[in-house]
């Protein structure tokens, strides 16, 4: 089990250290916009991108993880048709829905859920081609993901990442185009992957019509598969973006500029419950037949717990010092946005327990009770919008965020409850339960010092190193998990 537990570890490390460099470059975007856009257009550039995870959504059409779930190992031919089906099917899609948006870029910039104005129809139609681009790449992706290739992966991530950070310097910065400039520099930046994938994307065509009927049957079973996925996967997508344009109904674009820019800062969060993700699922499939696989998801589990706690810490504790700091234009973040920096605990937490679901999905993909998933999925989205219009009103942007906790915290438990009819496992909730609760002391008693700078600083410093100690000495964190984080930093 350990030296499983370490294939997952060395996994995660590989997207990880990529993605971390990847999102701290996207991140460096948050100040740089604070510093040359208004809050206002920042509100808007938040509200398109909004628009395009929803389309991303429809592009997929649930292929993806379709995809990985036929996806055989060793059964090259199998597997070449099931990436040639799906490329060649989610590419359609996506030629289709860009064409409509353009075509009725007008009024869909002036709609209550982006609210532009001035060149609002010219920012839509630009913005209509970086899903198109996104999905193109989207099946190429989860293949390198399932031919157990996170270094090649994460290198093409890192391309794009990095293409659009360089290109919102010159645009945004250099060139003053603002809005326009932010939108080219994300265009250009999905395209830079597609040309590495199209040697591999040459024959799809060919070899989805070399046997139409085949090819057809098999897109049914995928669908079969895939569509059950497209609620669960849009209701998470309303769990994650729908309190942008709720806020801005409520208030205004300067206000969702705010809330997103405070927002972000939780990153560290979500880039390690993203990384694990990636390195996840491929773990869960390629395990799902072992006979320890149900303990081995447990002790998973358990450890990502502890690692979230510690992320918690450095991140809520650090973070005030962190947007002090010079950078291009001024400050790291700029003052303005101070005033909003009491959400990312909020938001933090609210990450945390999107990484629960994330664990608790992996017995419904191996009994393929992937219809499950809708339930959960609906009831947190349900309880985002809802909570989201009653909290802003009273609450303003904390609100939006409690509004997020409690969506995913909805997500989690009917999921869990789920999961003990399809696939029980014996998650150690003592244990998890009693990490989160020496995470919220560590936090409370740090911020219950003196108000003194020197004290303040000491007591951040010692907050990590004391939350391990108290894992420790609870045996929450044993000897065993230390030799199994010996092994990891081994290898």
């Amino acid at each position: 089990m350990q030296s499983k537990i370490r294939s997952l570890a060395s996994d995660t490390i590989v997207y990880g250290i990529s993605s971390v460099v990847a999102r701290f470059l996207t991140f460096l975007l948050t100040p740089l916009y604070t510093n040359y856009l208004s809050a206002s257009e920042i509100g808007d550039v938040t509200s398109i991108y909004v628009m395009i995870a929803f389309v991303n959504v429809v592009y997929s059409f649930g292929l993806e993880p379709a995809f990985m779930r036929f996806w055989e190992q060793g059964d090259d031919v199998s597997n070449q048709r099931v990436f040639s089906v799906s490329v060649v099917s989610v590419a359609a899609i996506g030629v289709v829905i860009t064409a409509l948006t353009i075509l009725f870029a007008g009024p869909i910039s002036t709609s209550w859920f982006l609210q532009l104005k001035g060149n609002g129809a010219s920012y839509v139609a630009i913005a209509a081609f970086v899903p198109l681009l996104d999905v193109l790449v989207l099946i190429p992706f989860a293949r390198l993901r399932m031919q157990k290739q996170p270094r090649t992966f994460a290198i093409l991530r890192f391309v794009s990442v990095a293409v659009t950070v360089v290109l919102n310097l010159v645009f945004v910065v250099g060139m003053g185009m603002r809005i326009e400039g932010a939108l080219f520099a994300g265009l250009i930046g999905s395209a830079a992957t597609l040309f590495f994938f199209i040697p591999s994307l040459a024959d799809v065509f060919r070899s989805v019509m070399n046997d139409v009927s085949a090819s057809m049957k098999l897109l049914r079973e995928m669908l079969r598969f895939g569509i059950p996925t497209l609620p669960s996967s849009f209701s998470a997508m309303m769990v994650q973006v729908a309190d942008r344009p709720i806020l801005l109904m409520l208030t205004s674009s300067t206000m969702v500029g705010m809330y997103q820019t405070n927002f972000r800062l939780a990153i560290p969060m979500m880039m390690f419950v993203q990384v694990f993700e990636y390195a996840w699922k491929p773990f869960y499939l390629g395990h799902r037949n072992d006979p320890e696989a149900r303990q081995l998801f447990a002790r998973v589990f358990t450890l990502f717990t502890i690692v979230c706690g510690a992320v918690f810490l450095v991140t809520t504790l650090f973070m005030p010092y962190l947007v002090q700091m010079p950078f291009i234009g001024g400050r790291f973040i700029n003052p303005l946005y101070w005033s909003g920096l009491d959400i990312i605990p909020v938001v933090l937490f609210a990450y945390f327990f999107n990484g629960v679901f994330i664990n608790l999905a992996a017995g419904f993909h191996i009994e393929k009770r992937t219809s499950f998933f809708p339930l959960a999925t609906g009831i947190a989205a349900i309880v985002s919008v809802a909570a989201t219009w009653l909290l802003v009103p009273h609450y303003g942007i904390m609100g939006a965020a409690w509004a997020k906790v409690a969506a995913y915290v909805a997500g989690a438990a009917i999921l869990y409850v789920s999961l003990l009819r399809v696939y029980p496992v014996p998650y150690d909730l003592l244990r998890v339960g009693a990490t989160i609760t020496i995470t919220a002391v560590v936090y409370g008693a740090v911020k219950m010092m003196p108000n003194d700078p020197t004290i303040q600083l000491a007591a951040c410093l010692a907050a990590l190193p004391v939350y391990l100690f108290l894992l420790f000495v609870t045996r929450i964190f044993g000897t065993s998990t230390l030799r199994t984080l010996l092994g990891i930093l081994k290898q």
